[in-house]
């Protein structure tokens, strides 16, 4: 299983308090402190997905539940629980990258659209598609691995959010036809969350 390095001070930290409870004898706290440790090695992981081939697919930016959907835009929440690698919806070049500071407040909710955010703006022919990492209640760290200037391709690794939040995508009313209903759990880069429509 492929860990991403973000993880590793983390990882690290939790081994160290495991030796450190082994050491003063303290099995029950080192097992503990084991779960835990294991727990951080699964929220990091980076699994290999397998990218949908074809015109016109949009594809879900993050693993989690569809908590918005609207003429234009959905959002997905990501609990603890799922993998919080993000992933380019389509293809295309980021035109910017833009940070906000702004609050913590849980990230299924509406308010958090005060919280603290990252915003990338990939073009597509003459269509611009906004992805935006929202961080939540414990998420206190946005990692994002695209600069303006590089071309992604669907399903591409984008950044990654640690510990628990959530992913905007922004399109043209009327460009797209989603494929997904609000409260649907999905798959980054593998499932398809809208079509677009043709003229």
């Amino acid at each position: 299983m492929k860990v991403r390095s973000e993880g590793a001070p983390f990882i690290a930290g939790g081994l160290i308090l495991v030796l450190v409870a082994g050491l003063l004898g303290w099995p029950a706290v080192a097992a503990l402190l084991a779960l835990l440790t294991l727990s951080l090695l699964r929220f990091f992981r980076d699994p290999e997905r397998v990218v949908p081939e074809g015109e016109g697919l949009m594809v879900a930016p993050a693993d989690g539940r569809v908590v918005e959907l609207g003429d234009g835009r959905f959002a997905i929440f990501m609990s603890l629980f799922d993998c919080h690698v993000n992933r380019s919806p389509v293809a295309g070049e980021v035109v910017d990258v833009v940070h906000t500071r702004g609050k913590f407040h849980p990230a299924d909710k509406p308010q958090a659209k005060e919280n603290e955010r990252n915003l990338i703006v990939l073009k597509r022919g003459d269509e611009e598609i906004r992805v935006t990492q929202v961080a939540g209640l414990v998420a206190r760290r946005i990692v994002c691995w695209a600069k303006p200037g590089d071309r992604m391709e669907r399903g591409e690794r984008i950044g990654m959010i640690v510990f628990g939040s959530r992913v905007e995508v922004e399109v043209f009313p009327g460009r797209w036809r989603f494929t997904v209903a609000q409260g649907d759990n999905v798959r980054a880069g593998e499932t398809v969350v809208a079509r677009e429509v043709r003229a």
